[in-house]
């Protein structure tokens, strides 16, 4: 686990030689299933492109209320301390601990949040070419969500992280992830990748103070006749010292998502159980599209073409 200060809170400066696909990212999401009320706020700045990137939703009774997605922005001057973009503002009430979050859609419905961690940020290898620097934390929000001019009081668990480094979309080929949460002292973050040259499991369990690397991913996932909306999960996750977590899932509310280079998701806002204790998260799916280097060899398919 790396540490991280205060400064790691704001904006980071892009090299002169940054790679094209450089760019920043923040992300806050939560979900009160007493409520079914959801929020979803994942934000890019690509300072070498000069623009920026932002996926906002929230939900309340099982419903999504508000939605906006533009991946071609104006790259905003704000730095993330006190950041508005799009229908999003996002200011910091404590450097890498606590956020006040608004998102106000056209419609005239929003949400307004405060997160607050219940850990100190840390991080894990997130693989191949997604952001070379990461951070994340778990925690709570509570605030509310105000659909027709009636407000909706919230309190759930939440996710919040920050990366920045080169992020090429097309290098994930498909994916799982699920991040569950069922108090401070049990929370976990796990996925399964393919990239063209096969599959890889990462992520972390937290059990009793500790963390625990993951070396095998087997999320059970259901999805819909539409191949791509989860209905639910029946996961086995295995640590590196030995230790296997069962953990199901059933989808309650989902929207998708889509980024450049044909990168096309749906999230889930999921509750959970493990061991009889309910908790909740987010189940996204992201299905494979193409057949990886290792398929086309088995299919007899030049790797430039495919005939």
């Amino acid at each position: 686990m790396d540490t991280f200060l205060p400064e790691d809170d704001s904006r980071h400066p892009v090299a002169p030689d940054a790679d094209e696909f450089w760019q920043e990212r923040w992300f806050l999401g939560w979900y009160d299933p007493a409520r079914k009320a959801a929020g979803f706020h994942h934000l890019g700045l690509q300072g070498v492109r000069r623009r920026a990137d932002l996926w906002s939703w929230i939900a309340v009774d099982g419903v999504v209320v508000g939605k906006y997605q533009n991946l071609r922005l104006p790259l905003p001057a704000d730095d993330l301390s006190d950041l508005t973009l799009g229908p999003l503002h996002v200011l910091t009430k404590t450097p890498l601990r606590s956020y006040a979050v608004s998102a106000a859609y056209e419609n005239g419905n929003r949400s307004d949040v405060v997160y607050e961690s219940f850990t100190d940020p840390f991080s894990f290898s997130l693989g191949g070419d997604i952001g070379k620097s990461h951070y994340e934390s778990m925690g709570r929000v509570n605030g509310s969500v105000t659909v027709a001019g009636a407000e909706t009081p919230i309190s759930a668990w939440a996710y919040q992280d920050h990366s920045w480094g080169a992020r090429h979309w097309g290098s994930v080929l498909a994916h799982r992830w699920l991040w569950a949460t069922f108090g401070p002292d049990l929370f976990c973050s796990a996925f399964t990748f393919t990239t063209p040259a096969g599959r890889v499991d990462f992520g972390y369990v937290f059990d009793g103070g500790e963390f625990r690397g993951l070396t095998r991913v087997e999320t059970g996932a259901r999805v819909d006749d539409d191949g791509i909306t989860p209905l639910g999960c029946d996961a086995r996750l295995w640590t590196a010292d030995g230790r296997g977590y069962h953990i199901t899932g059933t989808a309650e509310v989902t929207s998708v998502t889509s980024h450049d280079e044909g990168f096309f998701v749906c999230d889930a806002m999921t509750v959970y159980e493990c061991g009889g204790r309910l908790g909740t998260g987010i189940f996204e799916i992201n299905e494979l599209k193409a057949p990886t280097g290792p398929q086309r060899a088995l299919l007899g398919l030049d790797a430039r073409t495919d005939s």
